[in-house]
C-alpha cells in the first residue's frame, strides 16, 4: 500500500483519525487486493466503490471497509460466499444488506476488516426522501480501471463518488438523527460521518468536472439534492456544487468555476 500526497486531519480530529491509520487499513487493502486476485481468477468482476475507491483519488486516509457491487446479486452472492469461508471471513448482516467480517490481529489490538457488498439492480434510494434516488446502474457508463498490484478493479469516475459520498453523509446523518441507536452505534455511524467529510474535502478539488456531477445527478433522478442536499432548486451552475459542499462545513481547498454551465 504505497500513499502519494499526504493528507493531514486536525489536531480535533485525531481521534477518528487514528482509525485510519496505516498500521489498521494496510491489512484491508491486502485483503482489497487478494479479492480482486481471486475476482479475476475465478469470480465476477466487481465494482469498488466507498473509502477505497475515495482513497483511489486522494491518497490520504485509507479504509477499514471493503464496499463492493456486482452485476448480478446472486452471482455475487455465491462468490463472496466461496471466497469468505476460505479466507477466514464470517457471515453477518441480513439478506438485503450482506456484510463479512475478518478478526486480523495488529500488534496487540484486534481489528475487524468488513466486506460490505452490494447489486447493480438496488435503487439507492435517499433516507431523507425515498423519491430520490442514486442507482449504482451509473457506474455502467462513468467508471474508471484500477490497477491495484497487478490486479484491475472498477471504481466511479470522481464525479459519480464525490456525489456517492455525500449521499452516505446524507443516509448517515438521517440515522443518527431518526434511529434509535446504542451508543456504540452511534459512536459507530459517526466515526462514518466524519470519514465521509474527509472523503468529500479531500475529493472536491480533484473533480474535474463540476458540470458532469450535476448532469449525473439529474439523470439519475436525485431531484434537488445536489444543490443543498436535503432540499432546494435543481442544480444550474458550478457554483451550485460549491454550496452543495459548503453546506455541509467543508472548506474546498480551491476555488471553483462558478462560470461554468452545467450540461
Amino acid at each position: 500500500m504505497s500513499r502519494g500526497r499526504k493528507v493531514i486531519a486536525s489536531p480535533e480530529d485525531e481521534g477518528y483519525a487514528s482509525r485510519y491509520s496505516e498500521e489498521f487499513t494496510k491489512e484491508s487493502f491486502r485483503e482489497l487486493h487478494r479479492l480482486a486476485f481471486w475476482a479475476r481468477s475465478m469470480g465476477p468482476a466487481f465494482y469498488l466503490i466507498g473509502g477505497w475507491a475515495a482513497w483511489r483519488f486522494h491518497q490520504g486516509l485509507g479504509r477499514r471497509d471493503i464496499d463492493v457491487v456486482f452485476m448480478d446479486r446472486q452471482i455475487g452472492d455465491a462468490f463472496l460466499g466461496s471466497y469468505c469461508v476460505q479466507n477466514g471471513y464470517e457471515l453477518h448482516g441480513n439478506m438485503l444488506c450482506k456484510r463479512f467480517k475478518k478478526r486480523v490481529v495488529v500488534g496487540d489490538m484486534t481489528v475487524y476488516v468488513e466486506i460490505d457488498a452490494a447489486a447493480m439492480a438496488e435503487r439507492c434510494q435517499f433516507k431523507r426522501d425515498r423519491n430520490k434516488r442514486l442507482p449504482y446502474s451509473l457506474m455502467r457508463n462513468h467508471s474508471l480501471a484500477w490497477d491495484i498490484r497487478g490486479e484491475s478493479v472498477l471504481t466511479p469516475t470522481s464525479e459519480l463518488l464525490l456525489l456517492q459520498k455525500v449521499k452516505a453523509l446524507s443516509d448517515r446523518t438521517w440515522e443518527l438523527e431518526h434511529e434509535v441507536l446504542s451508543p456504540l452505534d452511534s459512536a459507530y455511524i459517526m466515526s462514518k460521518i466524519w470519514k465521509d467529510r474527509y472523503d468529500i474535502s479531500s475529493l472536491a478539488p480533484l473533480v474535474g468536472d463540476w458540470g458532469r456531477s450535476g448532469g449525473l445527478r439529474r439523470r439519475a433522478g436525485a431531484g434537488s439534492w445536489w444543490k443543498r442536499p436535503w432540499g432546494g432548486s435543481g442544480c444550474r451552475r458550478a457554483e451550485d456544487a460549491r454550496q452543495t459542499v459548503d453546506s455541509l462545513g467543508i472548506e474546498l481547498p480551491r476555488p471553483i468555476d462558478a462560470d461554468r454551465v452545467v450540461t
